[in-house]
């Protein structure tokens, strides 16, 4: 018997009646902060160049856009003076505080320096020493370091150790991205309160979490490289205080290219506080005209080729990579150091400025979104006084007005970063096939309510125009397991690398009628289901599905953990799909295209193509369809198909009679699978919650059946 199909536009099939499940929040704060209020570095100096301590609130005035602003915080942030300088090493710390609000207050004062390292090989060696000496002479109580993404801390021994590893392994200018790896620990050798230790812990471990995904994701990402500051931005804004990055690097080229991102990077640090101090590793070069110090320059070379690749060329294109350097510091408000070899010099001005400034905080009143520069001005009442600070910041846009780099950015950040985004509500469901070869096949779903949708209205109706990226970051399972990675068993092969991803995107738009689209809004139950496959290698993965309204950029997520089964030679099954919609595809043809084989669908049987839906909600007398595989089966069952063998539970009482009204069973010798219809009249059935099990045609498997759950609604009432 042929299962019926069900035909229709796809915006009436699609918006199948369902029931919304409570969304998945997830805690991630560690800090409170008040919204708008901004906080400002100013450092005061006299005509010696020294800083001047001891000025009131009332000795500054601030100005933003040249309109004078209240100042609602204000403070004066010594700088910590190096354990190695303290007149009294020996001196007892001071004593535990418990208070946690104390504890708090003794964090947002610290200092966090992320350092980054781009060098080349050849000077590993000297970087690595010119930080170990920061950290054995200059590193302060109250300052905390970061080496590529390890966690913070003040222990020297633990910093000394990270350096010895950098020393045997590669550093970030080994083509390994800005991070190089990861730990989530924290040594402890300086005395602070137990609850500025657990404040820390905790900051430190969900550091470490975005620092791990920032790695997963910097390759695909080098075209901009900029992404990665931004995201590193982003993963530090959840300290407290003042937070520096010191950038080893060999330049960094801005153009009209990524000029939007560089303001987007301004804004980001400017309202994070975190300020990059840049070191060029090219140092003074002794190249010679053409040449390196390696290679001898030609007279073509030194005058200029058609091909402008002389030695002009390339001191102009060194010129523009350091104008990059000190562009990026400039607009954070560091400090670059150019044409020096003394790689620790950039730490002396580290050094001189990790204290001694006022903090001032004030609130921003006009929140309009024109991503106008507001600029900034501290003024000093006393004369004779020089006063340095941020020049201002760069309000949000509308998302109409981002560049396509910045919307990129946006979702890309999404995609990173484990923070949920709630604002498009989704219902995401998946379910496991095997494709003719064997391979395992994700088949997802995700539904959005109609009424949540952001929409446009046009002559022909209301425009809707989403963005739907699903994305599977490999997670080696021995790591879970706090096993070795690198070694494997009983002669399998070496897992795949650990953060290697595969992507499924898609964009699409539809316009509705304005009737049709105001009876569905006020339908609780009408769902917009888009459903795609993902060809995955058997694994475990942390799975990631994002939509953008690209109307609004309104976004909501999904995110889980799923495992992709081996394959088997043993008798085995796919997962159970229901689904209200199933079309005739008998009629249409494969691709004719010699080059390109077509990518099977997994859901096509028998010249009927299955729609999956992430709701598993229907009326009584919904259509009613399901689809599942058995693969391996015996001779037999290939021989001679049994038929579906179903059984169903309203509640935990099984209904005697199960109203099928169609079911087929289709055989696949050379794909070596069995594949099982069936459809079932929801109309003689009581609304209430449903389970449906499928029972496999042999009793020798450790999974006998599968099942699914299903809410059945009462039917709609005219």
């Amino acid at each position: 018997m042929t299962v019926p199909t069900q035909r229709g536009t796809f915006l009436v099939a699609a918006l199948l009646a369902s029931a919304s499940l409570p969304a998945q929040a997830q805690q991630i704060p560690v800090f409170e902060a008040e919204a708008n209020l901004m906080e400002i570095e100013v450092r005061v100096t006299d005509g010696r160049g020294q800083s001047v301590a001891g000025l009131s609130k009332e000795d500054f005035e601030l100005l933003e856009a040249g309109e004078p602003q209240e100042i609602a915080t204000f403070e004066f942030v010594t700088r910590p003076v190096p354990k190695s300088q303290s007149a009294d090493p020996g001196t007892a710390p001071s004593p535990v505080v418990t208070d946690p609000h104390a504890a708090a207050n003794e964090l947002r004062r610290s200092t966090f320096i992320y350092i980054a390292t781009r060098g080349r090989r050849e000077d590993k060696l000297r970087l690595v020493n010119a930080i170990r000496e920061f950290i054995d002479e200059q590193l302060a109580p109250g300052v905390f370091v970061s080496l590529e993404g390890a966690p913070f801390t003040q222990s020297e021994s633990e910093l000394n150790a990270r350096l010895d590893e950098m020393l045997e392994g590669g550093m970030g200018g080994t083509g390994t991205g800005l991070v190089d790896t990861v730990a989530v620990d924290l040594s402890r050798e300086f005395e602070h309160s137990s609850a500025f230790d657990e404040l820390l812990a905790e900051s430190n471990e969900e550091f470490g979490e975005q620092m791990e995904a920032i790695t997963d994701n910097a390759a695909y990402y080098r075209r901009l490289r900029m992404y990665e500051y931004i995201d590193l931005i982003k993963a530090m804004s959840i300290y407290p205080g003042r937070k520096l990055v010191v950038m080893f690097a060999s330049g960094l080229k801005i153009d009209e290219e990524n000029m939007d991102m560089m303001e987007l990077l301004e804004h980001e640090a400017t309202k994070n506080r975190v300020r990059f101090y840049v070191s060029d590793v090219a140092g003074l070069s002794a190249a010679a005209p053409g040449g390196t110090a390696e290679t001898s320059g030609s007279f073509s070379s030194l005058m200029g080729d058609p091909l402008n690749n002389g030695f002009m060329a390339q001191m102009e294109s060194r010129q523009d990579n350091q104008d990059g350097l000190w562009e990026l510091a400039r607009r954070t408000g560091g400090r670059a150091v150019l044409n020096s070899n003394d790689f620790g010099e950039v730490f002396d001005v580290v050094n001189r400025e990790s204290g001694d400034y006022y903090l001032l905080g004030y609130y921003t009143e006009d929140r309009e979104q024109r991503g106008r520069f507001r600029r900034l001005r501290v003024k000093v009442r006393q004369s004779g006084l020089r006063v340095s600070h941020q020049r201002g910041f760069y309000e949000e846009r509308p998302f109409k007005q981002l560049s396509k780099d910045e919307r990129n950015l946006r979702m890309h950040q999404a995609l990173t970063f484990d923070t949920p985004y709630l604002d498009l509500p989704l219902e995401v469901d998946h379910e496991f096939f095997r494709d003719s070869s064997g391979s395992a096949t994700l088949v997802y779903s995700v539904g959005l309510h109609t009424a949540d949708i952001p929409s446009i209205s046009t002559k022909k109706g209301e425009e809707v125009k989403l963005t739907i990226i699903a994305q599977a970051s490999v997670v080696d399972p021995r790591i879970e397991a706090n096993e070795d990675p690198g070694v494997t068993t009983d002669g399998e092969a070496e897992a795949q690398v650990p953060g290697q991803r595969y992507l499924d995107e898609k964009r699409f738009e539809m316009t509705v009628d304005a009737a049709s689209h105001e009876q569905l809004s006020t339908d609780p139950n009408s769902w917009l289901h888009y459903g795609s496959q993902m060809r995955l290698p058997p694994g475990l993965y942390d799975w990631k599905v994002i939509v953008r309204d690209d109307l609004s950029g309104t976004l909501g997520s999904y995110q889980t953990q799923l495992r992709i089964p081996e394959t088997s030679q043993n008798l085995g099954a796919s997962t159970l799909l229901l689904t209200g919609r199933i079309d005739d595809v008998s009629g249409s043809s494969a691709s004719k295209k010699k080059d390109k084989q077509p990518v099977e669908d997994v859901l096509v049987v028998a010249g009927s193509r299955f729609y999956a839906i992430s709701a598993k909600t229907f009326r009584q007398g919904d259509p009613f369809f399901l689809l599942y595989d058995v693969y391996n089966p015996d001779e037999s069952s290939l021989t001679e198909p049994p038929s579906p063998k179903i059984a169903l539970y309203r509640e935990r009482e099984r209904v005697p009679e199960l109203p099928v009204t169609g079911y087929q069973s289709v055989v696949e010798p050379e794909a070596n699978r069995l594949r099982q219809l069936a459809a079932l009249n929801t109309g003689e059935l009581e609304a209430g919650e449903y389970t449906i099990v499928a029972m496999l045609p042999s009793e020798s498997t450790s999974r006998p059946v599968i099942f699914r759950k299903f809410t059945l609604l009462p039917a709609m009432t005219e």
